[in-house]
């Protein structure tokens, strides 16, 4: 029980993070290193994902996890919507967060890679050992 409880903290934290990341400060001169804030997540994430691998009730546990989920789709989206504004429009990591015109801060590429790479990462990486663990549960076996 206490892995599945591990997973689920670990896992909102890490949401709450990012989510922080994206809402809270402004882009004062153009700086947009509130978005360095998913590298903190990161830990969480994988402490989720192994929690998740280690506990015997998963399917408990994602159904506690279900409103994350959905919130770390909505994640997901703007990390896939921040690296295409980066990386085909040319546009700075403020520009996508606050709608306005700014200059780059010089961090946009790190961006562009770390926030997808940790949004899609962490859905794939729940998903598989959540189906792999249900195909190999004793239960299946009978």
């Amino acid at each position: 029980m206490i892995w599945a409880i591990i997973s689920v903290l670990a896992f909102y934290l890490g949401l709450l993070n990012t989510i922080l990341a994206r809402v809270v400060g402004t882009c004062t001169q153009g700086d947009a290193d509130r978005l360095w804030g998913v590298v903190i997540s990161i830990p969480l994430f994988l402490l989720a994902v192994i929690a998740l691998s280690q506990t015997r009730y998963v399917r408990g546990t994602a159904i506690v996890c279900v409103p994350a989920f959905l919130l770390m789709l909505w994640q997901a989206a703007f990390a896939a919507k921040l690296s295409f504004e980066i990386l085909v429009h040319n546009s700075s990591a403020c520009e996508v967060l606050e709608g306005m015109p700014y200059e780059n801060s010089g961090d946009e590429i790190a961006f562009a890679v770390l926030w997808p790479l940790v949004g899609f990462g962490t859905l794939i990486a729940m998903a598989l050992v959540y189906f792999l663990r249900r195909m190999h549960s004793p239960l299946r076996q009978r």
